[in-house]
This record gives C-alpha cells, sequence and structure tokens, in this order.
C-alpha cells in the first residue's frame, strides 16, 4: 500500500485527511515542517500533502529543503490551502510543488488529485527506468557485459574532467585470430570471457572496464596512479588470464599484451588513449606478452612476464591451422610479396628453378556487362588451387588476373601446368558461351 504523509499544524486538517485516505492509502501525518524533514530522514513516504501556513517554517521552505535533497525530490508534493488565488498557484508550483488543493478541501477532490499524481509518477518511474535499461543496454558489450567504445569514453571524460587521475590500459590479445581460426568462435568467445573476467577481478566498482571489439580490451583504473600499483595490475592481469587458457587446454597459445600510462587527470579523453594505444604499438612489436609505461620517447625496456608456451603447444597449434592441404596455397597480396620475395631468395642462393605464371581474363566488350567478373574469379582461382601442389602459391592480382608461384619447376613443366589449368578452367567456366578468353605468360623468376 502506499505512503501519503500529512503535513499540518491543524489536527483537525490531518484527522480529515487521514479519513478521506485511509481506504486507499496507508497515512502518517506530523504538525510541523521541521517534523516532516526528520521523518524524511528515516522513512520515504510515495506523496507529501503540505499545509502552507505553519509556525516556524512554512510549507514553501519545507518544500524548497525537500527538492533540495537527492534523495528526497522525486517525492511529489501537493499544497494545502485556503488561498485560491492564481499568485498563491504559481509560488506553490513556482518552489517545486506538484499541484495544490483548497480548504476546507472536499473527500473526492483530494483522493482524484492523489490518484492522479500517483498514476503520473508511476508512469514516470517506469519511463526512468526503461530509459535507463535502454541506456545502460546501448552501452553495453553483449558478449562480455562490459562497457563498450562509446561508455568508455563518456565515463572517462566524466572522471577526467571531475579532476580524477588514474591509469588506462589499452590491452590486446596475442595469437587470438589463429586461435579463432584454428579452434571456432566458439572457443573464441569464452576466451574473452574468460578475459573480461580477469579485468574485472584486478578491478573496483568505480573503474572503467571496456570492450571496443574483436579481442581489444581497455581499462581505466581510477586514482590508481603509482607506477607500482598500476604495475602489479598488469603483472597480475596476465599471470591469472595465463592460469585461465592453461585451465581451459590452451595454455600458451594466447597471451595479453597491455600498453599503459598513468594520469593526473589533465589529460585530454584523446590524449590518454592516444599515448596507451601507442604504447600497446610498441609492446606488440616488441615481443607481445609483457606490459610497458607510456614514457616521452619510447625504446625503453618492456615490463615482461615470461611466456609457459611449450614448443608442442606451437606445433599442434600450427597444424591444426593448416587444415587439409590440397593444391597451391591462395593468400592475400601482402602476404604474396613476402612469398615472393623468401623464393627469389632462394633462386639466387640455392640456383632453385622457380617459375611465374600470370593468368589474364579477357572478356568480349559486347557481353562485358553480362558477365561477372568476379564468379569468373573465383572459378580461375579454383582451377589454379586445384592444379597446382602444395608446395606452390598464387594471388589475385587484379579483377582479372592471378598470379602464381610454382617452386622447383622447369619452363616446360610450368606451361604443362598452366595448360592443365586453362582447361579447367574453361570446363568450369564455361568460357565460350560467355565470351570470355584466358591467356598466360610464364618466365622464370629471377633478379632484374
Amino acid at each position: 500500500m502506499r505512503k501519503i504523509l500529512i503535513v499540518d499544524d491543524d489536527s483537525i486538517n490531518c484527522l480529515l485527511a487521514k479519513h478521506a485516505l485511509a481506504k486507499e492509502y496507508q497515512t502518517e501525518a506530523v504538525n510541523s515542517g521541521r517534523a516532516a524533514l526528520a521523518y524524511l530522514e528515516k522513512e520515504l513516504p510515495d506523496l507529501i500533502l503540505m499545509d502552507i501556513e505553519m509556525p516556524e517554517m512554512d510549507g514553501k521552505e519545507v518544500v524548497r529543503r525537500i527538492k533540495a535533497n537527492s534523495a528526497w525530490a522525486q517525492i511529489p508534493v501537493v499544497f494545502l490551502t485556503a488561498d485560491s488565488s492564481p499568485i498563491t498557484e504559481a509560488d506553490c508550483l513556482q518552489c517545486g510543488a506538484d499541484d495544490f488543493i483548497t480548504k476546507p478541501f472536499v473527500a473526492d477532490v483530494m483522493k482524484s488529485r492523489v490518484a492522479r499524481i500517483l498514476e503520473t509518477q508511476a508512469i514516470r518511474k517506469d519511463l526512468e527506468q526503461e530509459l535507463e535499461e535502454k541506456t545502460m543496454k546501448s552501452f553495453t558489450d553483449a558478449l562480455t557485459g562490459l562497457g563498450n567504445r562509446d561508455y568508455l569514453e563518456q565515463e572517462l571524460e566524466k572522471l577526467l574532467n571531475s579532476g580524477h587521475g588514474g591509469t588506462l590500459f589499452m590491452t590486446d590479445l596475442d595469437n587470438f585470430k589463429s586461435m579463432n581460426d584454428t579452434y571456432g568462435h566458439m572457443v573464441g568467445d569464452e576466451v574473452l570471457k574468460r578475459f573480461a573476467e580477469t579485468l574485472k577481478h584486478f578491478s573496483s566498482e568505480k573503474d572503467i572496464l571496456c570492450r571496443l571489439g574483436g579481442d581489444e580490451f581497455v581499462a581505466f583504473f581510477t586514482d590508481v596512479t603509482k607506477k607500482e600499483e598500476a604495475a602489479g595490475k598488469a603483472a597480475g592481469i596476465i599471470k591469472l588470464f595465463s592460469d585461465k587458457m592453461g585451465a581451459m587446454g590452451y595454455g600458451g597459445i594466447v597471451s595479453v599484451s597491455i600498453g599503459a600510462k598513468i594520469t593526473d587527470g589533465t589529460d585530454s579523453f584523446e590524449k590518454l588513449y592516444e599515448d596507451a594505444d601507442e604504447t600497446l604499438y610498441f609492446v606488440k612489436e616488441n615481443g607481445k606478452n609483457a606490459y610497458h609505461f607510456w614514457t616521452e620517447g619510447e625504446g625503453s625496456a618492456l615490463e615482461s612476464v615470461d611466456t609457459e608456451a611449450e614448443l608442442g603447444d606451437i606445433h599442434r597449434m600450427i597444424l591444426d591451422s593448416q587444415g587439409e592441404q590440397i593444391g597451391a596455397f591462395h593468400v592475400e597480396y601482402e602476404e604474396f610479396k613476402i612469398i615472393y620475395d623468401f623464393a627469389l631468395r632462394s633462386v639466387n642462393r640455392n640456383h632453385q628453378m622457380v617459375q611465374t605464371i600470370l593468368f589474364t581474363l579477357a572478356v568480349n566488350p559486347d557481353l562485358q556487362s553480362s558477365v561477372n567478373m568476379e564468379q569468373m574469379m573465383e572459378y580461375l582461382k579454383n582451377a589454379v588451387v586445384s592444379s597446382l601442389r602444395s608446395v606452390d602459391t598464387g594471388t589475385k592480382y587484379s579483377n582479372s588476373q592471378y598470379i602464381v608461384l610454382l617452386m622447383d619447376a622447369d619452363m616446360e613443366n610450368g606451361k604443362n601446368v598452366a595448360n592443365r589449368v586453362l582447361e579447367k578452367f574453361r570446363n568450369e567456366a564455361e568460357v565460350a558461351s560467355c565470351g570470355i578468353q584466358i591467356t598466360y605468360d610464364i618466365q622464370p623468376l629471377r633478379l632484374a
């Protein structure tokens, strides 16, 4: 049952009001403004009926004090007054009242006014709760329950603007993509959850924990401004996460790198984020599975944590990631350039024969608009991969060309392979009906 506090120095008015409302509400009555404030220190009613004219402290002053208190400000207040002038009504509303009832009051009118205000208050609370839930949902990473990028920026800017210092950790899970590809997304999701648990273990309610996306996480440890304390958290995070991976059976495969910056609260969000991110990059480029604090001019040694990976773990992960090695490797162009460079060194040092083959598709101009070149290139890639050996490598060079490195092969072998690719492509793509011509150029790999 909802509770109503009646504040009136006239005991008869209190009695009449209690009588009018007793069936629908629990009522309490006090006879002064000071007594009302003392009551609110102990208990919060759902609504207050407040007399205006009272000795020592009038009703308007009591309401001003109520509205100035964050714990009481949302309690609706209805004034009881014998003055029905528009000026009095305006004064009542200006000082924070939700309504006013003239005395002597009619019981049905009072009940109707009170019911309407309480209903409005309930609707407002529901809307506020719904808005809060939607806001929290929009700021939350669904997988880990941590905040997201928008949450980080909003909350960290608040802390910095209010003068709070602390330490920002930018973190990244080493080798996560390889593990995710090898063992599947369900295992990958579980790893992300375990890392979120690790961050929570070293944080308090005032800290900010977020997942930016993928395997990137951020933690801001509020008021942690001593390097020794922050370093303890960084080392602890790396060690605990390693233990969790070991318990899952993936010890030494995935680790964590941390770039950190300590701020006294004078950094902007952008500067703090940028410096910590730059420091994380330094860690990733200099060994991983470690932490480092931002300093002017990078180059000092990492604060490292030795990995506990065993060679057998790494060998197993690499083998698992290979899958069934049938035919040539298809790689992206940037990876192909690295393999090309390696093959060129082999040619120069070991006099190994390597052939480069460039396949080119040409389309009849009259039929060009009806040809799906992306599909044609996929046919070509499949013909290459299925015709070559697992030691050979190919990549898409353009939207109509595909280049291949044919290892340990002479020119005659290279031409035989190229013709086999052409035959497979023509059979699969039905190129004649599409107006497509396919040609190739073959040259031995050598220094220019």
